[in-house]
């Protein structure tokens, strides 16, 4: 109940009409989970006709391989564009349709997980569209289609699912990448942001190991509709939106505080300060674009 009471106190901050005011509120316990379980209704703006599921890994501690988390993304396509995004968060949208409010607060962790970002492609034609939350606020940033400079190397080959893959490498956006594709799959795109090769990229990670994508499915026959979420985006560029997403991934409630005009004390049980959750603290990982710098 502690993490569902937190999720409901962060909508109320979240109402414009009190960013105006000054409040102080009290929240006991000192578990928080500023990401948990609410369904953003999705609008349909395309239908999926080929579908790629990858391996998600990326380290949350760049100096501890055990750090490693993972999801499962999907990768929808057709022939106007794509959408990259959680499967896992797929999932438990559905799921959460279906699901009555009783249901969701008895077990909110069954409903939260998955990363909260999507990566359209080609969605306005030409643009890729990143949708992304930073705690109940979405953002939308819109640019060109970027180009990857890649050096494809004829001579290294693996297989991948039974495809057999060149390898390619490229330095984009403060990361260096090696990249496996395949020309048996006459599509020029892959996971994420990479595309520009001369076939479809099975498998893409840096040189540094903090983030890998590694392709494990493929459905050649997809119905699924390509979504996404019907809100108000606050509009912004890649720099502003990193830049407020490394403050709140500092300190999560300063952020809230600052955003809402609102002062959040943290206590623990027995009600004394928890001073450990109200300080900053520091990140040990770098996102996968550095360039925001």
């Amino acid at each position: 109940m502690k993490r569902v009471l937190f999720s409901i106190l962060i909508c109320f901050l979240s109402v414009p009409a009190y960013a105006q005011q000054q409040h102080v509120i009290s929240i006991r316990g000192g578990e928080t989970n500023l990401n948990a379980a609410k369904r953003v209704k999705q609008k349909e703006i395309g239908q999926a006709g080929m579908e790629f599921f990858y391996d998600y890994r990326r380290l949350t501690d760049t100096t501890d391989a055990a750090s490693e988390q993972q999801d499962m993304m999907i990768l929808q396509i057709n022939q106007d564009m794509s959408k990259f995004s959680s499967y896992r968060a797929m999932q438990i949208d559905s799921l959460m349709s279906v699901s009555t409010v009783d249901q969701i607060m008895a077990n909110p962790v069954k409903y939260a997980g998955g990363e909260s970002f999507s990566v359209y492609k080609n969605y306005p034609s030409g643009k890729v569209t990143t949708v992304d939350k930073i705690a109940t606020d979405w953002f939308m940033c819109e640019e060109d289609i970027p180009v990857q400079e890649w050096s494809i190397d004829d001579s290294a080959t693996k297989e991948i699912l039974g495809y057999r893959c060149r390898r390619a490498e490229c330095d984009f956006r403060g990361r260096k990448y090696v990249a496996w594709y395949s020309d048996e799959i006459p599509v020029s795109s892959g996971p994420w942001k990479f595309g520009g090769l001369p076939g479809f990229i099975m498998e893409a990670g840096d040189s540094e190991g903090h983030y890998k994508f590694t392709l494990v499915g493929i459905n050649s026959n997809a119905a699924r509709a390509i979504t996404i979420p019907d809100i108000q985006f606050n509009k912004t560029g890649r720099d502003k939106f990193y830049t407020a997403k490394r403050k709140y991934d500092v300190d999560p409630i300063g952020y809230i505080s600052a955003i809402s005009g609102i002062k959040l004390n943290i206590t623990t049980p027995d009600g004394a300060p928890n001073e450990e959750m109200m300080k900053p603290r520091e990140l040990k990982y770098d996102y996968i674009e550095r360039d925001y710098k």
